[in-house]
């Protein structure tokens, strides 16, 4: 947990008579105002949909309307008996962002009336952070079209570039994995915790020409959002309207588009192709709209290395294609293995996401948004370093992701609204190498070189299963100058972790005759106790509950807007490590204990209009705001930390090492490549079977966890 204190003075242009509040920090958007008349009938009308939100102003005129759809515009009617009706048309709502209008409405008998409103401009909140429209993230160049391009537009963050899933966003510095990133209010954070990027795709979590709005926070003041130790990113996606609206869109880049090097060398041959499509409209007008959208990128990246005498730009130091050749035909003939090409090979990387986003206008008090998302990608990458790497070596890491979120809007009287909402969360991810998985990853020395064949050591048995589901109650009561907030988030997540290093085992040998002779001078592998095919007793199973309760009140008091709340988070494992005896009586302490802590933190924040009292007299003195706060935040832990406690902490697995050559093994030249040192009967039988698909996913035979 940290605490931040952050204040700033900011000075605008002004535009009109419109001052802005501090945020709301939501999916939606709030509109607040003040009447000349008690009980004045105030309406907003989104009018690309026709939603329209009606409340009464209170005894003293004021008026509060919230979860506003973001965009617009809206009109805006006040009228009240006895008085001309007024509207005001052009009004635009922005996420993180209250809009303050006063009206004031003439008796009918007289012709002069008066309206003064604009729609809001800028970003002014009650913390610090970044604000952009659509048109505003159009106008950003972006190479990787990445979500860490928009995020830095803020000064506070940095970004650590790289490719796709390397590509780390810092705010103030701290750890990337406690950012929280959502999008329409739910969270898609990487799940388990590994990726750098901090989500659970290899690229963006959704495509770029889905998003209408999205804002960076450093410091949201607002209790309602959690897991902010780091920056919070919040994305709105676009919505269908009565109008029916489409996009075709097509990126294409390869190394055309690269200058060349400082010594005249032109870049390594590769290829990137984005292309999809978005579609809106009503499917009843008035009533229900729809928003689809699909994005399919394709890379080849660029063929780096190869042999000596090869023409890859990053070169072995001491391998011939002629001894890559022999060493290929020494694995296919004598261990009947194909290790793939050395040499100026390219594997391809893809990305698919589909979105389906439905808002419906249940009725005048009601309203409800679902959506639903996919994510498949293909990443490939080597392991080993070095530039002898074969690519049957190279491993795919395969993540597909489920979404579906489900929200209902509803005001229950002029007061009282309240927002309910559920979503459920899956991540499937088989890890494998490109090819055979089984066949123990064999390094062989070759003069400055060391030469990779066969599985990844860390990939025969690497299988990820998450499956969250989200519940979540918020309501808000208008009292006037006070507008309070309250609500409950519930969050159970259960884990599924399957990681054996070495299952395939790891063999290497001292040159390329020991290797045709099968003496190996190292080997290692790693097999569970109850029978090489049960890998679910080695396997992290756990589950992560997690209650947040928040509870805030909003007082505005003239120019100026206090924020004072509290949030309370509890998190906790129900079920316990396996107790390791081993450990125990190592250390003197059991390593089985279950993780439950809790936090409460407070949080105030204020936003001060400061134009009139501290520069009234000063004409060029447009505006300038005084804003700032102070909290206390508790921020996500990553589960992949959990899950260390749970991964063989009972010594249920042999991990065997063995150095210099050992004739109680079996040969190494032995057909049972699977599995050669373990002597069972049934040691030759595939304990694992391959199914054709984009994936060519691997399942274990006993698929009962895995389904």
């Amino acid at each position: 947990m940290s605490s931040k204190i952050y204040t700033s003075v900011l000075t605008a242009l002004l535009l009109f008579s419109t001052s802005s509040v501090f945020a709301e920090v939501e999916t939606t958007s709030s509109l607040r105002g003040v009447v000349n008349v008690a009980g004045a009938v105030v309406s907003a009308t989104h009018t690309p949909t026709g939603t329209s939100k009606t409340r009464s102003a209170n005894a003293d005129g004021a008026f509060y309307l919230s979860d506003l759809q973001i965009g617009g515009p809206y009109d805006i009617s006040v009228s009240a008996p006895g008085y001309k009706s007024e509207s005001l048309g052009g009004v635009y709502l922005v996420l993180d962002k209250t809009t303050e209008i006063a009206v004031t409405l003439v008796s009918s008998d007289i012709e002069e009336i008066t309206v003064t409103a604009t729609a809001s401009q800028g970003s002014i909140r009650m913390g610090t952070g970044t604000f952009l429209d659509r048109d505003a993230i159009d106008g950003i160049p972006t190479v990787n079209r990445s979500i860490a391009d928009l995020a830095k537009m803020d000064p506070r963050v940095s970004i650590n570039t790289g490719s796709s899933r390397y590509s780390e966003i810092s705010v103030m510095g701290a750890n990337n994995r406690f950012n929280d990133f959502t999008i329409d209010g739910v969270s898609f954070n990487d799940p388990f915790g590994l990726n750098a990027n901090g989500f659970g795709s290899m690229r963006n979590p959704i495509g770029m020409e889905f998003i209408d709005q999205i804002s960076v926070d450093i410091t949201p003041f607002d209790v309602s959002r959690g897991n902010t130790t780091g920056g919070s990113i919040a994305s709105v996606t676009k919505s269908g309207s009565n109008d029916f609206h489409g996009s075709v869109f097509f990126i294409q880049r390869d190394e055309d588009d690269i200058g060349e090097g400082p010594d005249g060398e032109e870049f390594p041959e590769f290829s990137e192709e984005t292309k999809g499509f978005t579609f809106s409209g009503p499917i009843i007008k008035d009533k229900l709209f729809f928003f689809v959208g699909y994005e399919d990128f394709e890379a080849a990246s660029p063929a780096l290395y190869g042999t000596v005498d090869s023409n890859a730009p990053v070169k072995a130091d001491t391998l011939t294609t002629a001894m890559a050749d022999q060493i290929k035909s020494i694995a296919m003939s004598r261990y009947n293995y194909d290790p793939g090409v050395i040499s100026s090979f390219a594997l391809p990387e893809t990305s698919e996401k589909i979105m389906l986003k439905l808002n419906a206008n249940l009725t005048d008090d009601h309203r409800a948004v679902f959506m639903l998302t996919q994510d498949e990608d293909l990443y490939p990458r080597k392991y080993n370093r070095g530039q002898t790497v074969f690519s049957n070596n190279w491993y795919l890491k395969p993540p597909e992701i489920d979404r579906v979120s489900f929200k209902i809007y509803s005001d229950w009287s002029d007061q009282l609204s309240t927002k309910i909402g559920y979503s459920s969360y899956e991540l499937k991810e088989d890890d494998h190498s490109v090819g055979d998985p089984y066949f123990p990853e064999s390094a062989i020395s070759v003069g400055g070189d060391t030469v990779y064949l066969g599985g990844d050591r860390y990939r025969g048995a690497n299988y990820i299963n998450i499956k969250s589901d989200y519940i979540s109650f918020k309501a808000t009561y208008d009292l006037g100058n006070h507008v309070i907030t309250g609500g409950i988030d519930l969050e159970d997540t259960s884990i599924y972790n399957l990681f054996i290093a070495r299952y395939n085992g790891e063999v290497r040998f001292d040159s390329i005759a020991d290797f045709e002779a099968g003496t190996y001078n190292y080997v290692r592998f790693h097999v569970p106790q109850t029978g090489i095919s049960d890998v679910d007793s080695v396997a992290a199973m756990f589950d992560i509950e997690k209650t947040s309760i928040f509870i805030q009140d909003k007082i505005y008091i003239g120019d100026a807007v206090l924020s004072v709340g509290l949030r309370y988070d509890a998190v906790e494992t129900p079920d316990k490590p396996m107790l390791n005896p081993k450990f125990l009586d190592t250390y003197g302490y059991a390593n089985n204990e279950a993780f439950d802590y809790d936090s409460i933190q407070p949080r105030f924040g204020f936003n001060w209009d400061a134009t009139e009292t501290l520069f009234g007299d000063r004409d060029r003195i447009a505006s300038a705001t005084l804003r700032g706060g102070y909290g206390l935040f508790s921020g996500r832990i990553p589960p992949v930390w959990y899950s260390n406690a749970y991964t063989r902490s009972g010594g249920l697995s042999d991990y065997v090492k063995v150095y210099g050559w050992d004739d109680t093994l079996p040969s190494w030249r032995s057909h049972c490549k699977e599995k050669w040192w373990n002597r069972r009967p049934n040691a030759c039988g595939r304990s694992f079977i391959f199914l054709d698909g984009p994936r060519k996913q691997l399942l274990h035979s006993n698929k009962r966890l895995l389904q």
